[in-house]
């Protein structure tokens, strides 16, 4: 009647697979139940079988389960048998190996006295199981079948648990519709254009692996390009390329594209392009204007958003871009020997020159605190620079806390600071060079940017100021730092007079010492009219000596914790705290530590851990967290990715509700799964009908009774008396009408009740999850921890999916 196949790995694995009673695919037995058999046994082909353990069925949703019979073994097999009771509703069935053993597994599920096969438990299988009665496994006519406990005999006991279950009927299997399977990952995706780097202006692409699109209903396809919807007689659609003959705006081009393929599935891709036509070529130079011709990375970045980059590599000197927009770009150039080279251009400028720099001679001057106001450091000539007083909290923002574990001299490290300002167009820049002290196991610069544009009212706009911040070692060959810009950075991360909060970088550094050189630079771009400036707090060698590290462990879940211990042995307690993030800083924590491990005084300088944080415990994320981090000191901190959703060709991310998002993270991080995917949403009734209606004229309409139940079935019937007597092309002309009476019979009969994939998403948010990125360990604890926070879940071994509603 139904069989389900899996793979138990781990000695003490379980799997649960749900499963449901309705009265659509059930007619009861005279106690209101159907009586089944669940039967587990080792995989055929598995070359060293599993022994199947007990089985369980569990209620989960409005359903009664009496079990009569449960054993470990059958007769003259180590397969496992369950006979229960259920009445209506939704289970899991828990299924579990013996003696340590793994493999794979096959479980089947009988109608319980159906001697003859035919799905219902009559008067037939009555008078077989009694002709059969006395009939033991070895005999020749023995059918498994009429011995309804598998003991191994047909006898009286199988009679009555057939008499038990007479008028029990199940529907048989309908066929799968395919309209429920479901593309994988990337089925549908851009050509010849990313949203990670710069592309053409000239049209777009859409390649369709997998499936093909339907052709016929090219018209119903909505492309909009910044919410203005591409006219219909722009797409050119063949089975697997949709091309659209548009022109796209110079910059930002937010794209959405619905399509359906030839099976009725809507198909979704949303994208931001980034799109331009300008040619840029940038040559290196060494300070004495001759080229610069030793193997160099340049990296072009936008402003506006950092991750849309191309990177190349020269050893002449030049390289040339294509397709820059007019927006601000971001040029950084690093050599082998770490020479860097900066410059922000706008996309149309056509070229720039970019100085390269190795390190200076380090300045004997103890000044990286600004006691000494700005003697060490190497301001080039009409610099706008200034020593400022210090401000530790910014209007608009809240404290933070501890800024440094060190104080220099008689003051501390934050009395004062260094404004670097703008004059004109162009960058200005300063740096400092200095050689490290011994035991020093990091660098670290604290700064902030201010720019005008933002109470100028430009935020957004072409006119994009940048700075960049960086921290070089010459023997290390270390290279940390920020280039950002005021869109970059967002709106947001400004107050009213266009500042920002406390930034950090750290260089981590070797203990026997260094040169270290700090670079910083801000720039006007477009104009000179609204200056900008970055302000630097203090540069910091930390002696700190705990380096935590955060890894996600998805064998047992949640985090492991870790961490090294530099130079000598601890003479005190140190104190890790994982916090929840908006970003890979100290500053970035959020809220209360999550976690906290003290690793003890007197503890040896080497590598430590991991200790366990559980996943359960990292249910509650703030509002704003992108990260998880350590922290053994506000300059000690190391980062971890929070847990990512994607989204496959059949899902709406748009559809998909914050509580359902907030759930699957959570199932995440109690698996310690860095990333997921949603590989459907639900179809709206509207798509539903459009699907049936097409797959009805295309297949006919006894094709599509076949794969729906009930509700299903009346759906198609409207279809059927509405176009009886029609031929093809006035079913055609009718189109419009007669969906819209099937959308009508849709919504009347329940969407669900039609397809577990249809739904109102106002009302009802389904998603199928993909259990493919889970491994045998790490799927339990998922499960877990989703299980009682959706309103159904179902396990889909053909899409190779969870099946999850709330609503």
């Amino acid at each position: 009647m139904a069989s389900f196949t899996g793979s138990l790995s781990s000695a003490g694995q379980e799997d649960r697979i749900g499963f449901e009673v309705d009265t659509d695919h059930y007619n009861l037995n005279s106690r209101g139940a159907v009586d089944l058999i669940f039967l587990l046994s080792a995989e055929q082909s598995a070359q060293a079988p599993l022994d199947p353990g007990l089985i369980s069925i569990e209620s989960k949703e409005g359903g009664n389960v009496k079990v009569d019979t449960r054993k470990p073994d059958t007769a003259d097999s180590t397969a496992s048998i369950a006979l229960a009771s259920l009445t209506p509703g939704k289970y899991e069935i828990v299924v579990r190996s013996e003696h340590k053993t793994t493999g794979g597994y096959r479980l089947d599920v009988f109608l319980a006295g159906d001697a003859n096969g035919d799905f219902k438990v009559d008067a037939a299988d009555l008078q077989l199981i009694a002709s059969l009665s006395g009939t033991k496994s070895s005999d020749p006519n023995y059918s498994p079948y009429a011995d309804v406990d598998r003991n191994g005999v047909i006898n009286g006991g199988d009679r009555q648990r057939a008499d038990a279950n007479l008028g029990a009927v199940a529907v048989p299997p309908q066929a799968e519709n395919p309209l429920d399977q479901n593309l994988p990952e990337g089925a549908l995706a851009l050509v010849g254009a990313s949203p990670d780097t710069f592309v053409s202006r000239n049209g777009l692409r859409f390649g369709l692996n997998g499936a093909e699109f339907d052709t016929t209903a090219a018209s119903e396809f909505v492309l909009t390009i910044n919410g203005l919807r591409v006219p219909a007689s722009s797409l050119v659609t063949t089975a697997h390329l949709l091309t659209a003959n548009v022109t796209l705006v110079d910059g930002r081009n937010n794209v959405s594209l619905k399509a359906y393929d030839t099976v009725g599935r809507p198909l979704y891709l949303t994208a931001t392009l980034w799109a331009g036509s300008y040619t840029f070529q940038v040559n290196l130079v060494n300070p004495d204007g001759t080229p610069f011709t030793t193997q160099t990375s340049v990296v072009a970045a936008l402003t506006d958003d950092p991750s849309v980059s191309e990177q190349a590599i020269t050893t002449t000197g030049t390289v040339s871009f294509q397709n820059f927009p007019g927006r601000t770009i971001l040029i950084k150039a690093k050599g082998i020997g770490n020479e860097i080279g900066t410059a922000g251009v706008l996309g149309y400028q056509g070229n720039v020159t970019i100085k390269m720099f190795g390190f200076n001679a380090p300045s004997s001057v103890d000044n990286n605190d600004f006691s000494l106001g700005t003697a060490g450091w190497t301001i080039p000539s009409g610099t706008p620079v200034w020593i400022v007083p210090h401000e530790e909290v910014i209007s608009g923002f809240s404290s933070q806390g501890p800024v440094s574990t060190m104080a220099i001299g008689p003051g501390s490290i934050v009395d004062q600071d260094l404004m670097l300002g703008t004059s004109g167009q162009g960058e200005r820049s300063i740096s400092r060079t200095f050689t490290t002290a011994a035991d020093t196991t990091a660098v670290k610069i604290r700064y902030r940017f201010i720019t005008s544009e933002v109470p100028g009212g430009y935020c957004g706009s072409q006119w994009n100021d940048y700075f960049r911040v960086s921290i070089r070692s010459q023997l290390g060959g270390g290279n940390a730092g920020e280039a950002n810009s005021m869109n970059g950075l967002g709106c947001g991360a400004f107050n009213g007079a266009g500042e920002t909060n406390w930034r950090e970088v750290i260089l981590p550094v070797d203990k026997s010492g260094d040169t270290i050189q700090v670079d910083a630079g801000v720039a006007n771009v477009g104009d000179a009219l609204y200056d900008s400036q970055v302000v630097i707090d203090f540069v910091e060698e930390i002696k700190d000596q705990v380096r935590p590290q955060l890894a996600w462990n998805n064998t047992a879940g949640g985090l492991d914790l870790s961490w090294q211990v530099l130079n000598t042995a601890l003479n005190n307690d140190v104190t890790i705290n994982v916090y929840f993030a908006s970003g890979p800083g100290y500053n970035n924590r959020l809220g209360t530590p999550v976690f906290s491990y003290t690793v003890p005084a007197g503890t040896q300088p080497g590598a430590g851990g991991p200790v366990h944080i559980d996943g359960t415990t990292l249910a509650d994320d703030p509002a704003g967290t992108t990260y998880l981090i350590a922290a053994s000191s506000p300059s000690q901190v190391a980062s971890l990715r929070d847990v990512q959703i994607g989204y496959g060709p059949n899902a709406d991310a748009g559809v998909v509700w914050a509580s359902m998002i907030d759930t699957l993270k959570d199932g995440l991080r109690a698996a310690g799964q860095s990333q997921g995917a949603i590989s459907s949403t639900a179809r709206t009734p509207a798509d539903q009908a459009r699907a049936m209606f097409n797959n009805c004229l295309n297949h006919g309409a006894a094709s599509q009774l076949a794969i729906y139940a009930a509700a299903g079935d009346a759906v198609i019937n409207v279809y059927v008396n509405m176009t009886a007597g029609m031929t093809t092309a006035q079913i055609q002309a009718n189109a419009t009408t007669i969906r819209a009476a099937m959308e009508a019979e849709i919504n009347a009969q329940g969407p669900s009740n039609v397809s577990h994939h249809c739904a109102d998403p106002a009302t009802r948010c389904v998603v199928d999850f993909s259990y493919d990125i889970f491994n045998a360990s790490n799927r339990p604890l998922f499960v877990a921890s989703v299980q009682g926070r959706v309103s159904t879940m179902l396990v889909e071994p053909s899409n190779h999916c969870y099946h999850l509603e709330l609503g």
